[in-house]
């Protein structure tokens, strides 16, 4: 508990100063945060590609290099993908199959395959490729950690992630590098801990007031255990702000 009474006289003594500092270091970091928080781009596994001046999108993650160009056609778009400079074409023809969504498929020029396109969610883009018998030949791009690096061929996209992509280009409709939803929880608790800040003993009197005949004052006891459970609430709230950021729901 002497880190915590420590921190208790520091903030009796500079409260003020205390308040101008957290008013000003938030002043700097809350319009940065939002910036990359909205900002626009792909999520590739667990990669994301920020859209650049030049309509492309670029990312980096565990060393590796993604540089993505996405070209609309009448039906379609042509696809540039690199990993690390190594560089695929592919070419995604929009089609009809029995009157349902289909899809071809083309890589550097070649037909490779055509199929039916089943749609697990079209809010967040997310296909899977079947044959025209409706066995699933291909879903969502992910990779599992192991102690293996992995094959270059794994960084590549398969044909759910290729039509995804070329859903986005026809549409104009992207990722966004954070979760908004997440700065609910955030402000929440932000909230609660602004709230203790500038009224110190309210929560107190709301607990225990009603069962005092006069004034009553709180404990260095409770100070104390008002002082942790700030550093808590501090905590939660970049703990979910780090979450949003990093769009882990």
């Amino acid at each position: 508990m002497g880190g915590v009474l420590m921190l208790t006289r520091i903030w009796k003594t500079y409260k003020k100063q205390c308040i101008i500092a957290g008013v000003a270091l938030a002043v700097v970091l809350i319009p940065l945060y939002l910036y990359f928080m909205f900002q626009t781009g792909i999520w590739y596994q667990d990669a994301f590609l920020a859209k650049q001046r030049d309509g492309s999108f670029q990312g980096k993650k565990d060393g590796i290099h993604y540089v993505l160009h996405i070209t609309p056609t009448q039906n379609g778009a042509q696809i540039d993908f690199s990993v690390d400079g190594q560089s695929r074409q592919y070419e995604v023809v929009k089609t009809e199959l029995d009157g349902t969504p289909g899809a071809q498929f083309y890589e550097n020029g070649t037909p490779v395959f055509e199929g039916r396109v089943l749609t697990l969610d079209a809010r967040t883009h997310d296909y899977m490729i079947a044959t025209k018998d409706f066995d699933i030949v291909d879903g969502l791009d992910f990779r599992i950690r192991g102690a293996t690096e992995p094959e270059p061929v794994e960084y590549f996209p398969g044909y759910g992630t290729q039509y995804g992509w070329t859903v986005m280009r026809l549409e104009e409709s992207y990722d966004t590098r954070g979760e908004p939803l997440m700065l609910l929880p955030a402000l929440i608790v932000a909230f609660f801990l602004w709230v203790d800040i500038l009224y110190p003993d309210l929560f107190f009197a709301l607990r225990y007031r009603r069962y005092v005949d006069g004034d009553c004052e709180p404990s260095e006891y409770y100070r104390s255990w008002q002082m942790i459970g700030r550093v808590v609430l501090a905590i939660a709230s970049i703990i979910f702000l780090w979450m949003g950021l990093l769009n882990i729901v």
